[in-house]
Order: C-alpha cells, then structure tokens, then sequence
C-alpha cells in the first residue's frame, strides 16, 4: 500500500517477484490498448511532511470537537488505558492494511485472489497490494476506507464516551492514515474520468494512472 515508505528509490521495499511481473503485464496489455502510463509517486521525505499536512488537519479538528463537547482534557491514563491503547493500536496496524484490501476486494474480478497482505521483511510492517486495476473511484474507497474506520469511527467513540483513550487511539490512526491522505491528495485528478485505470505502484510510494489517448 502506498503508505508503506522506506527504500532506495524512495519508496517501499522492492516488490515480491510476482508483483513487479503481474505490473509488468498490466503496463504491456495498457499500452498495446492505446494507454498512456502516468507514475504518481512522492519521496520518503516529501511523503512523511505531506502526511502531516493532509492528515493533520483532522486530527487537530477531532481534538477540538472533543473538547467542545467534554471541555477538558486531563491527560491522566490509568495503567489499564495505557495497555488498552498499545494493544488496540498494534491490531490496527495490521487491520489498517485488511481494511484496503476490503476496500478494494468490492471491485476486483478475482476477489481476495487479487490482493496481496504481506510484511515487509526490511521493517517487518504489514502491507496490501491490490494486483487488479481499479477505476478512479474504487481506488479511492480501498485507499481511505482505513482512515474513516480506524480514524473518524474511534472519534466518534470517543465524543460520545468522553474516553481520551479512545481520542487518542482515533488521532493515532488519523495520523497513521497520511500516507493514504496524501495519496487521495495525488488521486483526485483522475478522479470522474472514464478513461482511467489505477494500480498501485509495485515499488515506490505513489500509484500509476493509465490513461487512454485520444
């Protein structure tokens, strides 16, 4: 997923063999079909500001809607909060990557064959990769589909119980989710065009829009 950053080229560590081979045949069938490949892809450092700036704003505002309605935040966890937290958040970690994948299955031919939940061997963080091409839109859904369960969802637990836990678990994900953000953020203009099929990029952070000349 192209949240997952952190090789050479500046992106995520080199794909299995059968991701970059099953790329290579989509990027083959494209072109011979009169499409054009456009990379979108971003830098680790350019990544890791961007998911501040287009993940960030939400969860700033989720803090202040706590407040508005609870009106203070004591900082006090107790050692029970604290376990909870660090449990929860490690599980989201990996259902962060399940949820694309279940975002993504709704559209592919092949169902859960076409998705691709790994580790990366070099961090050992989780990762999914969908190996079909996806509309626009579809590819939309599956890319944000973690941050409104994990992020929007935990905050709207988290006004209504007044839990800090919960407030601060739903930051964390925001947070975790700005690979995602900034992906929507590079997404958007293709986004209403029927001429235009996404895949995620099999090595960098970014995606590639195949686009059909006119």
């Amino acid at each position: 997923m192209p949240e997952n950053l952190g090789n050479k080229k500046g992106g995520k560590p080199a794909a299995p063999k059968e991701i970059l081979e099953n790329y290579e045949r989509q990027k083959a069938a494209f072109l011979q079909a009169g499409y054009v490949e456009q990379q979108e892809t971003i830098t680790v450092k350019k990544a890791n500001v961007m998911a501040f700036v287009t993940a960030g704003p939400f969860a700033i505002m989720g803090v202040i809607v706590w407040l508005w309605y609870w009106k203070n935040f004591s900082g006090d966890f107790s050692m029970w909060d604290i376990a909870c937290y660090l449990v929860l958040f490690m599980l989201c970690i990996f259902i962060h990557e399940l949820l694309h994948g279940v975002g993504w299955v709704l559209w592919t031919k092949q169902g859960f064959k076409s998705i691709h939940l790994g580790i990366m061997r070099e961090n050992a963080t989780p990762y999914c990769h969908c190996k079909e091409p996806l509309k626009p839109e579809q590819y939309l859904f599956g890319c944000i589909l973690p941050f409104v369960v994990l992020g929007i969802c935990f905050l709207i637990l988290a006004i209504i119980t007044g839990s800090q836990m919960l407030l601060l678990l739903s930051v964390s994900n925001i947070l975790s989710a700005g690979g995602d953000t900034t992906i929507v953020n590079m997404l958007k203009k293709y986004l209403g065009r029927k001429d235009c099929y996404i895949t995620d990029h099999p090595e960098q952070c970014g995606f590639v829009a195949f686009i059909k000349q006119v």
